[in-house]
């Protein structure tokens, strides 16, 4: 891994911006080449880093208390684990219907693209009564000036099968777009996110590639009765650099620690994988914790969820059961050019068991023994299903690196890599527009890697919107994009009752409380000190019961790529990144003042009562048309990768088939045909066809990816 800002501390402020990122470039004057090919002088700006270089550090850890790393105690073949990996990202059969693969939701420049039955009705209300009511029609009463949304923004009906148009976005739509409080035109609380399968419940595994389940009707994603495919509750971000954040989802539950069985880490306590320790052929089971694996934990989450991959119920060993002795990507096409998969693209394609015995250490597949899962028994390898997965998983999204961006190039001396607009822009971008304030790093996210060398600073303090010192996680902030009731994120508990908040466990550990996850908070590192002492005093403490600002706080997204993977937000509420910049420019959608708005959340069982929890960059910009202007080319162009745009390898990849909704339209639908896999009323997927790109990527013909509005 190459060290970069170990010694270099992220200011948060606007005004100690240009300390942001660590200097790979002198400050001096720069030159770009205008579109015409002229050399404009540009300003002296602030250096910025390039992402060349960098990989994400590869996993370590321990296991049964014993130290362990990735190659040495795991992997025998890293070019096998990452060939596994992208066959299981892509494969169509691990979803239990035989037809959703983990790239059905990232699978256009890490990200969905899909606009047929994509809305979710905003599950993650706090409010139960609401949270299953698509278009809000009703005024909500937490919500200043609020208005009913009986139909979509173009007077479309919405809900489940509709299919997106370009008049339904933004989905809060103001009288003024430069004042934030002025009368609300049209505003929804719905989610644009990505579908997923039927709702039907786990009954085992029928060979060769779905599922034996038992479907039931669904109350919520029906059309006329029929059931169609449930949406995501929020919408899909992208896999391309996810390898380097500290914890990934939008609410940081896939947990850095990879416990080899579920995205949560510590905090699960029946986690555990099997190895075999002698000639003995049984397997015994032992607690793993390999940090730097975030993307493990997160891999390992949709293929069990209800909503995104499986019938309810299924657990990862019965996924195993079912893929071990099944062709790898068994019915996709795979160009022969394929820079992963080409040399395994003939008719005869290994099984996921080769491909595990090729990449993975004997010890963890090779018991002669069963191992018990509750009371069924399984093999040894099906037991290690989801260690598996998500070590490969993470191997693979470990060379989805866009590191070729014009940014990149410009930071590494070609200053002809971006024009004088652009670099009018990435000035904005460091400075009047805020931007950095939250997308720092090379990664262009404060929740990236930084907090790998840094971890005493995932827990920061300082002065929020409303003037109050907080504590908060670094790289989640509230923006106000949705009032904070709609959806707590961070703010949110695991199964467990465990805060996701790292400061929430902070908080508990002063009291004297047992927390899941390890802590190195450093207070000489807030950047709102508890002492004006200096030298700072590292053994202060917050007063116990500090407040926090965490409910509604979202990870910051990496900004790379970002032409590319609208719709935007958590709530998929924008298409494009005008519509990103107006949201910003107005400083943000919070209603209400500074010290008590939408932001807010009354939340007792965790002693917090907030009249606001947004970040304290959210203020207006006031950037003219021309800046705006500039900004969006900036991160339009100068963020592109153009591999990733033309899926180039490591962007390149095999065919897939993907439910574009159902034949029909919101207001009906076909129904499939009854057979002994369907029994309830199900609708008929209408289909379209990714076709398999190799190497060199996509053809002249093809084109380039488009940015989402385009496919509106």
């Amino acid at each position: 891994m190459v060290d970069y800002l170990i010694n270099v501390r992220v200011p948060r402020l606007a005004c100690a911006i240009a300390m942001t990122f660590a200097a790979s470039l002198p400050l001096t004057s720069v030159r770009a080449a205008d579109p015409a090919g002229t050399v404009p002088v540009v300003p002296d700006v602030p250096s910025l880093q390039s992402l060349r270089g960098m990989t994400p550090p590869d996993p370590s850890g321990t296991e049964g208390g014993r130290k362990v790393d990735l190659m040495s105690d795991y992997v025998i073949n890293r070019g096998a684990v990452v060939l596994l990996g992208k066959a299981l990202f892509w494969d169509m059969a691990i979803g239990s219907d035989g037809a959703t693969a983990c790239a059905s939701c990232h699978y256009h420049a890490g990200v969905d693209h899909r606009v047929t039955n994509q809305i979710n009705p905003g599950q993650a209300n706090t409010n139960a009564n609401v949270a299953s009511i698509f278009n809000k029609p009703f005024t909500a009463g937490d919500i200043p000036g609020d208005v009913p949304s009986y139909t979509t923004r173009s007077g479309g009906k919405g809900g489940p099968n509709y299919t997106l148009k370009k008049g339904d976005f933004p989905t809060h739509v103001l009288a003024n777009p430069l004042d934030r409080n002025s009368a609300i035109v049209y505003s929804s609380d719905d989610v644009i996110g990505s579908q997923g399968v039927f709702d039907a419940n786990f009954v085992k595994p029928r060979q060769s590639r779905f599922d034996k389940c038992t479907q039931q009707p669904d109350g919520i994603f029906q059309v006329g009765g029929i059931n169609v495919r449930r949406a995501t509750g929020r919408n899909a971000p992208s896999v391309i650099n996810a390898a380097f954040n500290v914890r990934n989802f939008w609410d940081g539950r896939a947990n850095n620690v990879f416990n080899g069985f579920s995205p949560f880490g510590n905090r699960d306590p029946d986690a555990g994988i099997f190895v075999t320790k002698d000639a003995s052929g049984a397997a015994v089971k032992v607690r793993l914790a390999l940090k730097d694996a975030s993307a493990a934990s997160q891999a390992v989450g949709p293929p069990g969820s209800a909503v995104e991959m499986s019938c309810g119920g299924r657990t990862f060993a019965d996924i195993g059961r079912r893929m071990l002795d099944t062709m790898m990507l068994k019915g996709q096409k795979i160009s022969p050019t394929d820079s992963v998969l080409g040399p395994v693209s003939s008719a005869r394609r290994p099984t996921y068991r080769e491909l595990i015995k090729n990449a993975f250490q004997p010890r963890l597949w090779n018991a002669t023994q069963p191992v018990l899962l509750g009371s069924e028994p399984y093999t040894q390898m099906e037991a290690n299903f989801p260690l598996f997965f998500g070590l490969a998983i993470q191997m693979y999204e470990s060379t989805l690196i866009s590191d070729q961006a014009p940014l990149d190039a410009y930071l590494q001396g070609d200053h002809t890599a971006m024009n004088a607009q652009q670099v009018q822009g990435m000035n904005l971008f460091l400075g009047k527009g805020k931007c950095v304030s939250c997308h720092g790093g090379a990664e262009l996210t404060n929740a990236g890697s930084r907090l790998l060398f840094q971890p005493h600073e995932r827990v920061e303090r300082m002065v929020m919107a409303d003037g109050l010192t907080t504590l908060y996680d670094n790289g989640f902030y509230n923006t106000g994009v949705r009032p904070t009731s709609e959806d707590l994120a961070l703010g949110g508990s695991d199964a467990w009752g465990n805060p996701l908040s790292f400061t929430r466990e902070y908080n508990s550990q002063l009291q004297g409380g047992n927390v899941p996850d390890p802590l190195e908070v450093d207070v000489c590192t807030f950047e709102v000190p508890l002492s004006a002492a200096v030298p700072c005093d590292p053994t202060l403490k917050p007063s116990v019961g500090f407040r926090d600002a965490v409910d509604g706080a979202f990870k910051t997204p990496t900004l790379r790529n970002i032409a590319l993977t609208g719709p935007y937000f958590h709530n998929g509420s924008r298409a494009t990144l005008q519509q990103v910049m107006e949201f910003y420019n107005r400083g943000g959608d919070r209603r209400g003042e500074d010290a008590s708005n939408t932001s807010g959340f009354e939340h007792p069982a965790v002693n917090q009562h907030n009249g606001s929890n947004l970040d304290p960059d959210m203020t207006p910009l006031n950037l003219t048309a021309d800046e705006v202007d500039a900004l969006v080319k900036f991160m339009e162009v100068g963020l592109t990768d153009p591999r990733v745009a033309w899926e180039r390898a490591p962007f390149d990849h095999p065919s897939l088939v993907l439910p574009q909704g159902e034949k029909g339209d919101e207001n009906s639908v076909g129904q499939k045909p009854a057979s002994p896999q369907i029994t309830s009323r199900q609708a008929q997927d209408a289909e379209f066809q990714l076709n398999a790109v190799g190497a060199a990527g996509r053809s002249t013909a093809q084109g380039p990816l488009l940015p989402f509005n385009n496919d509106l």
